[in-house]
């Protein structure tokens, strides 16, 4: 028997039990689970595949993003779950992009999705926890040991929702992310000519967190172009040469870090040279990954405050 639930989705829908909706959220547990933990990021990336194999093409989206981990009944196969959450997404208007059976490909597809550079610092989440936890073994679990893999997306009043399902192999554990596309918030840039004479004058060096750049990538984003432009502008007044270092938080390989921080420093550097005719020669490359913070790195603030890009003054 269909049971009728509203949520909040403009509509009301009739499903097929045991999926469940949940307020806020498209689509939540599945009945009889339990959710471990939550994890929310007010802007965040997400990547997916639309066929499954090695040559498989990742495509990222980013966005709000809302991930829960469950633990599902035993009695219930990852077949039954899969199958209702993609009937769930079907009735709800949602376009399913890949559903991916249980096999070896599977595994393998979700281990690339969940790695660097698609997902920098997965097994790094920091999952609000109910009354169980998400801990690292288990986000390894969700991300090397797929059974079942399903993304799923919508558009509606201008928004594209997307729905990722990953189920566990073992331990009965599977993950719900929900990603909402919206524009970084603008109008937010805090550097000026005033500060960077000001911080140049007394230590020589300026922080800069107002370039931003795509997660786990050195392609840098529209939004970054004003604070550009003010490092140009203090360019065109002064003399002499300068470093630009890239530095990033501690999630993922010291290796895959240190390539993205030099990556970063050189795409500031050809954004400066290529939009703003900077002199080359005044501009020397560097990146130190996560080697020198300026903050922890357990936390959402402080890996936000080791990302950044330093414009250092360089002596003759």
């Amino acid at each position: 028997m269909s049971t009728k639930i509203k949520v909040w989705l403009g509509l009301w829908l009739v499903l097929t039990p045991p999926a469940v909706l949940e307020a806020q959220s498209v689509v939540s547990r599945f009945e009889g689970s339990v959710e471990k933990g939550v994890y929310e990021s007010e802007y965040d990336a997400l990547a997916y595949a639309e066929s499954v194999g090695n040559d498989a093409t990742v495509e990222r989206v980013e966005g709000a993003l809302v991930s829960r981990v469950f633990v599902k009944p035993e009695a219930k196969s990852n077949l039954e779950v899969f199958r209702s959450y993609e009937r769930q997404l079907t009735a709800a208007g949602f376009t399913v992009r890949l559903a991916a059976e249980s096999g070896s490909a599977t595994e393998l597809m979700a281990r690339t999705l969940y790695t660097s550079p698609h997902t920098s610092g997965f097994n790094s989440r920091e999952y609000r926890a109910t009354d169980d936890r998400v801990s690292r073994i288990d986000l390894q679990r969700l991300g090397t040991q797929a059974d079942y893999y399903l993304v799923a997306s919508r558009t509606a009043n201008g928004e594209t929702r997307w729905v990722a399902v990953v189920l566990c192999r073992y331990e009965h554990l599977y993950m719900v992310e929900e990603l909402t596309t919206t524009a970084m918030e603008t109008g937010t840039v805090t550097l000026s000519i005033e500060a960077m004479r000001s911080e140049f004058e007394e230590s020589g060096k300026i922080a800069v967190y107002d370039i931003h750049f795509a997660t786990g990538s050195a392609v840098i984003q529209p939004e970054s172009a004003d604070a550009l432009a003010v490092i140009a502008s203090y360019l065109s007044e002064t003399t002499g040469g300068f470093y630009i270092v890239g530095h990033t938080d501690d999630t993922g390989s010291l290796e895959h870090n240190l390539t993205l921080s030099q990556q970063r420093a050189g795409a500031v550097k050809d954004a400066l040279i290529a939009d703003h005719g900077v002199d080359a020669s005044r501009l020397e490359t560097r990146g130190v990954g996560p080697l020198a913070p300026v903050s922890n790195n357990t936390g959402d603030s402080g890996r936000a405050l080791n990302r950044r890009v330093e414009i250092v003054q360089r002596l003759p």
